[in-house]
């Protein structure tokens, strides 16, 4: 039997960066992953928000690009739905707004509520309410955002890389079969050599994606998921490109990483309905002119309607475990980073996990019962503020 005082299942974004930090304070960790850690590479789109550069930085102490990581900004966006498209220049960041920025979000906190603007737009076709909505649903308010897109896996090989250098122990191909919550022992494999072993931790920790091995076992079932699409093509345009589709809760997007782009799409009301997500996947391409050469990716991701932070005492799950997901917005990165900070100040003292995580949770929430009124709002937006296409 191996001990360890943490044990984190699954070696990507949050596992890494929850290790991370709690090497940096000392702890012994122990990382297993199921695949080969140096060599997965996630489906993601690529997109790095404002909140998870933050978040980032109060992780590791530098930005992105100092980092080395050469992320690619986001300067400007096309957003269609059916014949209309809307040109959207992406603000910059500018943190001498921010005071300003909170100011203006405490007002707008005053008033009757965002849900209600939405609907009051809805019902009048008033412009401004619609274009606040989504703005808002997307969690940025003007003077204190920036896009970015990088490579997912050049991203998880820094935290990674982070967190091995600061002394971080890792098992490659080794998962877990069954957990004893008594004894905290968790019964292992690893998958090449097919050997069973025992782990005995004090804290066991799911930060294992969106089928969760771990959630299941502690809680005898798996989270509510959508199927997501990607491929990565060769790069066409410089602008990022969506396309909304209200009705199906999702969009196609096209977004530029540099050297080449990806291509990919989430349609929450079609769930895991593999066909039909291909065919909306297959239309948005041609549309576009792009020729699929690359193998179309598929994974699971959480819809955000089924949130869980503690299965268990000495238990806890972390980023797409958690189902912590935004299905508005597709946002996903800065919940993983800031999961894996919250519980780390959780295990060294500090605020309950729960109470950390608050602020994050409510905003899961918001968008997950307000996604009706989110992409009603969005179509209106691009059909009323955009014009006809012109391709």
């Amino acid at each position: 039997m191996q001990e360890t005082d943490i044990l984190v299942v699954g070696a990507g974004a949050a596992g890494a960066s929850l290790g991370y930090l709690l090497k940096q304070a000392g702890k012994d960790v122990l990382l297993l992953e199921m695949l080969d850690a140096k060599k997965k590479n996630k489906l993601c789109a690529g997109i790095i928000e404002h909140r998870a550069e933050q978040a980032f930085m109060d992780i590791f102490g530098k930005t992105l690009d100092e980092a080395g990581l050469a992320t690619m900004p986001m300067e400007k966006m096309l957003v269609r739905h059916d014949a209309y498209e809307m040109s959207h220049t992406m603000p910059k960041n500018n943190q001498s707004a921010q005071g300003k920025t909170q100011d203006l979000a405490r007002a707008d906190e005053k008033t009757q509520g965002f849900a209600a603007n939405l609907r009051n737009y809805l019902k009048k076709g008033g412009k401004i309410a619609a274009k606040m909505a989504v703005k808002k649903a997307a969690g940025y308010e003007p003077g204190v955002v920036s896009y970015k897109a990088l490579p997912r896996k050049r991203f998880d090989d820094y935290v990674l890389n982070s967190y091995l250098e600061a002394g971080g122990r890792l098992l490659d191909h080794t998962t877990v079969r069954s957990i004893d919550k008594e004894r905290q022992v968790a019964r292992c494999v690893n998958l090449v050599t097919k050997k069973t072993f025992e782990i005995k931790y004090n804290t066991l920790v799911g930060a294992d994606g969106a089928t969760s091995i771990v959630r299941r076992l502690l809680t005898g079932k798996r989270q509510s998921t959508t199927l997501a699409l990607e491929a990565p093509v060769p790069l066409t345009l410089r602008e990022t490109v969506i396309y909304l589709r209200p009705v199906d809760h999702g969009y196609f997007w096209y977004i530029p990483r540099g050297k080449d782009a990806t291509v990919g799409c989430v349609y929450h009301k079609l769930g895991c309905r593999d066909s039909e997500i291909r065919k909306h996947f297959a239309a948005c391409c041609a549309d576009m002119g792009i020729k699929m050469e690359n193998k179309i990716r598929g994974a699971l991701i959480p819809d955000g309607s089924d949130v869980l932070l503690q299965p268990a005492e000495h238990c806890f799950l972390i980023g797409e475990a958690a189902g912590l997901s935004d299905n508005f917005t597709g946002g996903g990165i800065h919940y993983a980073l800031l999961s894996a900070k919250a519980l780390a100040d959780a295990l060294q003292g500090k605020k309950t996990y729960d109470e950390a995580m608050k602020p994050q949770l409510d905003a899961v929430h918001k968008n997950c019962s307000n996604a009706n009124i989110y992409f009603a709002a969005g179509g209106k937006v691009v059909e009323f503020l955009g014009k006809k296409k012109t391709n």
